[in-house]
């Protein structure tokens, strides 16, 4: 388990309102720990100020901030306008990119002269400095709480923002790197369809999910009822085929899940790269599910169904229609055509040859996880970027959805829900082959 001590000088500066240095992985989940020894909010303004070096890592910071009852409402900044109009109906923890943050100062809003604590998270990843440097001259007199991976990397800063502060280590690299590892990068966003894909491809006898984040008691139900994969975040005293790490481990979590598992694969995010390097002595990538891969899939699928309506079927009425061409053109040529050129009248599902004008795709989520159609719509509006002719039908249900999407967006559709968040549930979506 993570459980970083915080001794007497740290309690200290958090508790009288001075400025303390956290070192540990850049990753989320290992901030959480800081956040849980914040002071509780006292009122409606604006108290905790959390700048992230990207968008990614400050949805990922979020996710951690709104799991503690003491540090909500949380916002994190992803669009200005609607940011401003959020942050008017009160608003205590507030995530953002140091030029994000700009923008808003820029139209006066928030007030953060006077915020109880200024949160910089890794300022060794930030882009460039001048932005960091103007947002914390606008927070003076805040005192600053820096995450970094290393406080010697980061001296300058430090000397700047957080002079002669307390140093609490709650994670390190190690002297050496040791541990061999297979590694790939995983927007947050697709974590869930990646831990799918790499059970899929490899059908371990036994498989260990670690988890640290605040999303692991929810996202992993789909693999409730299969007794070979354990979710846990300690894997000491276990033994497994193979241990996926959906987030970048500390050291001593790598060795641990090293030792447990013959093979072990880490999901992380592009700017987490440089610090597993630091922990692992040998990694390669590991290969997950392309589009292409799934392209070929939906090829597969195709010539079976052909295949099963050849041998169970009377075609009677489409060889009559067809018949004239085969004596001008090769058999394979015609029905590649088939499958290429569009009906002029086509049923609603289907259209000449078989081939799909609309496909179907199943959802996990339904009814009884609150879930509407407008919810789903507009992920696929705005989240998969699906064209509004291009939805048809949501039919949700008690413990299920299905989504009809014409033929050609379907994989688009398919990719944008899968993994995404939709009433505080993880999405699974596949298509439906019936």
């Amino acid at each position: 388990m993570f459980e970083p001590v915080f001794d007497a000088a740290h309690r200290a500066a958090l508790d009288s309102g001075k400025s303390l240095i956290y070192v540990c992985p850049p990753a989320p989940w290992a901030v959480r720990p800081l956040f849980q020894r914040l002071g509780r909010a006292t009122g409606e303004a604006l108290e905790t100020l959390v700048l992230a070096p990207d968008v990614p890592d400050a949805l990922a910071l979020l996710t951690e901030l709104a799991a503690l009852d003491a540090r909500r409402p949380v916002h994190v900044v992803t669009g200005l306008t609607r940011s401003v109009k959020r942050l008017s109906s009160g608003v205590r923890t507030l995530v953002a990119t140091p030029s994000d943050m700009m923008e808003l100062l820029a139209r006066s809003a928030p007030r953060v002269h006077g915020v109880r604590q200024v949160v910089v998270c890794w300022p060794e990843m930030h882009e460039g400095g001048e932005a960091l440097d103007t947002v914390l001259s606008e927070t003076s007199t805040s005192p600053r709480l820096v995450v970094t991976t290393d406080a010697a990397a980061s001296s300058t800063f430090l000397e700047r923002h957080a002079r002669r502060a307390p140093v609490l280590t709650a994670s390190r690299l190690p002297a050496k790197p040791d541990g061999r590892v297979r590694y790939a990068l995983v927007s947050t966003q697709r974590v869930v369809s990646a831990v799918r894909d790499l059970l899929d491809s490899h059908a371990p006898p036994t498989a260990l999910i670690w988890d640290p984040t605040a999303l692991a008691a929810t996202r992993w139900s789909e693999f409730d009822e299969d007794a070979s994969i354990t979710l846990a975040t300690d894997p000491a005293s276990m033994t497994v085929e193979l241990a996926i790490a959906v987030d970048l481990p500390t050291a001593e979590a790598l060795a641990a899940l090293c030792a447990a598992a013959r093979d072990v694969v880490v999901l992380l995010r592009p700017r987490q790269l440089a610090y597993l390097r630091g922990l692992a002595s040998a990694m390669t990538p590991a290969r997950l599910r392309s589009e292409a891969d799934r392209a070929l899939d939906w090829r597969s699928a195709l010539r079976a169904r052909v295949r099963e309506r050849i041998e169970t079927d009377v075609l009677h009425s489409g060889l009559v229609t067809l018949a004239p061409l085969l004596d001008d053109y090769d058999p394979a040529l015609l029905a590649a055509a088939v499958l290429a050129v569009p009906a002029t009248e086509p049923t609603p599902a289907t259209a000449l040859g078989g081939a799909p004008l609309w496909v179907h795709i199943n959802l996990n989520l339904g009814r009884r996880d609150g879930l509407r159609p407008a919810d789903v719509v507009g992920a696929l509006l705005n989240a998969a970027g699906v064209d509004k002719e291009d939805i048809g039908r949501v039919d949700i249900r008690d413990a299920f959805s299905v989504v009809e999407v014409a033929a050609e967006a379907g994989e688009q559709a398919r990719s944008g829900l899968d993994g995404i968040q939709l009433r505080n549930r993880t999405a699974s979506a596949r298509f439906d082959r019936k």
